[in-house]
């Protein structure tokens, strides 16, 4: 498989508008062109995609993001992350849109071949365990790689006996692994539904992306305990 890209700024920049993160759409479908049709519809490559970049998200200790949110702290902190890791997710559906626009790629092509779809899934999906991350952060709680990948396939926060672990790597057991792969495939098959015309298709992705991102971030808040402060709909 060809080295995708670090995705630790991208993922900083990746909102509407953001300079990267269009770049970085074009580089991992074409690690994922590189690895093949199979590797990407089985998904493989989406599994070791993400387990490869995953340790170099980079993650905010709570003060830093704290800071970064006008001094907001617990709930309305965990909140104000779950809105902010939701745009920078509809962000990535509409890049994936012009990236493929900007090739000039039919859809018929696309939907053979849909490896632009299949760098957006990893993206967003990137995205979302940045902000697992950094709710558990917020809780007072750290997590590894491992397991936030584990609390990304789960859609459940780490319990607290897990307590923490070195983390000497995101090496995933067998039945984690397939339990990953399987939520990777089934999220990158909700993308590929949303494909229509490109930038309408786009549109759509990012709406599927928000969603997805939003309803995440609630589950691992209240799971937390952040969510009793939260107040209002939470998104």
């Amino acid at each position: 498989m060809a080295p995708p890209p670090a995705p630790d700024d991208v993922v900083a920049s990746a909102g509407p508008g953001g300079p990267g993160v269009g770049r970085t759409i074009v580089e991992l479908a074409q690690s994922a062109r590189t690895a093949g049709r199979a590797a990407v519809t089985s998904g493989r490559w989406l599994a070791d995609t993400v387990v490869e970049l995953a340790p170099r998200v980079p993650v905010r200790d709570a003060a830093t993001l704290s800071a970064h949110h006008d001094g907001a702290t617990d709930g309305a902190l965990a909140k104000a992350l779950v809105r902010s890791a939701a745009r920078v997710s509809a962000g990535i559906g509409a890049a994936t849109g012009t990236a493929i626009a900007a090739q000039q790629l039919s859809v018929a092509m696309v939907v053979l071949v849909p490896f632009e779809l299949a760098a957006e899934t990893a993206l967003a999906v990137l995205t979302e365990l940045k902000l697992i991350a950094e709710l558990h952060e917020v809780a007072g709680r750290r997590v590894t790689t491992r397991s936030a990948l584990l609390v990304w396939a789960s859609g459940h926060a780490l319990p607290p006996s897990a307590g923490e672990e070195a983390d000497d790597g995101p090496a995933l057991g067998p039945a984690a692994r397939r339990q990953l792969v399987a939520q990777l495939r089934a999220r990158y098959a909700r993308n590929l539904a949303t494909l229509g015309p490109l930038l309408t298709g786009a549109a759509a992705a990012g709406l599927l992306n928000r969603r997805a991102t939003v309803t995440l971030g609630n589950a691992v808040a209240r799971d937390l305990g952040l969510r009793r402060a939260w107040g209002g709909g939470g998104r």
